[in-house]
């Protein structure tokens, strides 16, 4: 009996206690991967790790910490008994390793993309992928213990490349917030439309559409971009109607070195914003419309800003045209963002077109009846003096017969 009640004491000294956090007995287990929620948000990475099934796997949440960092305050958690269950909470700020007190791993990988997705058209992509992990202090007294350690790995995945899609603008410009679902490194992307080099007055589009070859200066931006990062925009193209990149009927301003005919980059890859100007047209689908639409969307990467100007400085280095399915830059592409805006509006051709006249003006003309008034004088004097030579000839001559000159030079 004495030595039943021994074993129970034992037991009870043994168990860790509950109450103290609420913790309900379905979490007397093993810790598992359910008892690790990652939220991955633009500037810091939020860990929750379930209170209770760390305590009963025998730990004070005072021993675990982010990457190792036991020493650090700031690497360690905090209790939040609010949540159900109570959870131990770290944050971790998204910057470089170096930079970072409590360290994560940063590394840059390549990925393929979707062969049906909008990237399609790049032969590879790049995201950030931040891994770290919180652990406990390694059972190494005694020769048995009856506590696991504890080893808590997580990852997030930041694309370096987005796609903001089918934005309409109706004045002047537009701002789309993304979403911190799968970790970004952006808060806001933004495309605004200016009527001027300056960029501060916006366009206003007049009720009867923008004239044909109207400079528009458009700006895209990235707001709250985190990170030692730029904003390189790749491909920026127009439809005639919201974007599917099922949908072939597009007009391009630049894709990569490749930069057509009434467009031009003014500001890219050297900053958070990047800036071009186009001529507005009328795509030729709208011929019998009184207004043609104008949707403007564009492919941007972010990128560090060496790998920015190697990508740049390629275009100067290579002057060969290169075509759409290739790579922008003539490098691996990157993971991407479409920021789109429209429609903007033009307005129809005219038909009052002037015609070039099918004769020269009146002065040469006048110069040509001259002419031809001339030479027909002439010859009515000159057909009027060989007559009266004739007849003056005629005169003589009778004269000189009736005169008897004939009869006495033959006598």
């Amino acid at each position: 009996m004495m030595l039943c009640l021994c074993l129970c004491a034992l037991a009870l000294v043994l168990q860790p206690v509950h109450s103290a956090y609420n913790c309900s007995s379905v979490y007397n287990r093993v810790p598992d991967n359910s008892d690790l929620v990652v939220h991955c948000g633009t500037s810091m990475i939020t860990l929750e790790v379930n209170l209770c099934t760390a305590e009963w796997a025998g730990f004070d949440p005072d021993g675990l910490a982010l990457n190792g960092e036991r020493n650090n305050a700031q690497c360690k958690g905090t209790i939040d008994t609010t949540a159900n269950p109570p959870v131990i909470r770290y944050l971790l700020a998204v910057n470089h390793s170096q930079e970072n007190p409590c360290r994560q791993s940063l590394q840059i990988v390549d990925e393929v993309p979707s062969s049906s997705g909008p990237f399609s058209m790049f032969s590879s992509i790049q995201a950030v992928i931040i891994t770290g992990y919180i652990d406990t202090p390694s059972s190494a007294e005694g020769i048995i213990s009856y506590s696991t350690d504890l080893y808590y790995h997580f990852s997030c995945r930041y694309p370096l490349e987005y796609l903001i899609n089918n934005t309409q603008i109706v004045a002047s410009s537009v701002s789309v917030a993304t979403s911190d679902n799968n970790g970004t490194f952006i808060d806001t992307l933004s495309m605004s439309v200016f009527n001027n080099t300056n960029y501060t007055s916006p366009l206003v589009v007049p009720p009867t559409g923008l004239d044909l070859r109207t400079k528009v200066y458009v700006e895209v931006k990235a707001v709250n971009l985190t990170g030692n990062f730029y904003l390189l925009l790749d491909h920026c193209f127009a439809t005639p109607s919201p974007y599917n990149h099922t949908n072939n009927n597009q007009y391009n301003f630049f894709t990569g070195c490749v930069v057509e005919n009434r467009t031009t980059v003014l500001y890219n890859g050297f900053s958070k914003f990047s800036r071009f100007s186009f001529e507005a047209f009328r795509f030729v689908e709208h011929r019998n419309q009184e207004k043609s639409t104008i949707y403007l969307h564009c492919i941007l990467r972010l990128c560090e800003p060496n790998k920015c100007q190697e990508l740049l400085h390629s275009c100067n280095s290579n002057k060969t045209r290169r075509r759409r399915a290739q790579e922008p830059y003539g490098s691996q592409a990157k993971e991407s963002a479409t920021v789109s805006v429209g429609p903007l509006y033009t307005t129809a051709l005219k038909n009052d077109v002037p015609t070039a006249s099918a004769y020269g003006g009146s002065e040469p003309l006048n110069r040509d009846n001259m002419n031809v008034a001339g030479v027909v004088v002439g010859v009515i004097f000159a057909t009027g003096g060989a007559v009266l030579m004739v007849m003056a000839g005629w005169f003589v001559l009778k004269k000189f017969f009736w005169a008897g000159g004939l009869p006495q030079a033959f006598h």
